[in-house]
């Protein structure tokens, strides 16, 4: 149930960042804390099969997906460089740029999810081009610089090791080419 103060700033919202929001909140509640998740690694930061990844640490594709609705999304929306580059442009339902971010985070990082072309249980196929994705966005380095600090930022705030979160910036950044200025 909303608060007051919850449904008046959700009136103000565009519909474009209403929905990520809410997105976020619901995942968010339905998953717990992503540092609970993240804790859900075992406390020698492996998998129940013994994966001892930076995805297995980061507590795998639950935990990664927690920590970006929870924390990375709300961040990412609200900050004044990168929300105005995003928020316009997306026209994916809601939760499945997080659902296939944490798939290929998981995987990069050494996870078991699929790379790309996952499909979702509402029919979102993930897409494996990250130019096709960006295009007409037009988002110069700096944009990408400040995105990959938020997701740094936020990491941090949840306890995330700094050589793990060295390792995300690295995916992250891997991807920068087929982002930038499409």
């Amino acid at each position: 149930m909303r608060t007051f103060k919850e449904s008046t700033m959700i009136r103000t919202l565009t519909a474009s960042s209403w929905k990520m929001i809410t997105s976020a909140l619901l995942v968010a509640a339905i998953v717990g804390g992503a540092s609970r998740a993240m804790r859900a690694a075992s406390t020698d930061g492996s998998d129940d099969r013994g994966n001892t990844s930076v995805a297995a640490r980061l507590g795998g594709f639950p935990g990664i997906l927690a920590f970006l609705d929870r924390f990375v999304v709300p961040a990412e929306v609200a900050d004044p460089v990168v929300g105005p580059f995003f928020v316009p442009n997306i026209k994916e339902p809601a939760g499945d740029i997080e659902q296939c971010l944490a798939m290929l985070l998981d995987h990069d990082l050494g996870g078991s999810s699929p790379h790309f072309g996952a499909i979702l249980a509402d029919g979102h196929q993930c897409r494996s081009s990250m130019s096709n994705i960006h295009r007409g966005f037009g988002i110069p380095d700096f944009v990408i610089d400040r995105f990959i600090a938020i997701v740094g930022e936020q990491a941090a705030m949840v306890g995330v090791a700094d050589s793990d979160i060295q390792e995300v910036a690295k995916v992250l950044d891997s991807y920068r080419g087929g982002v930038r200025n499409k």
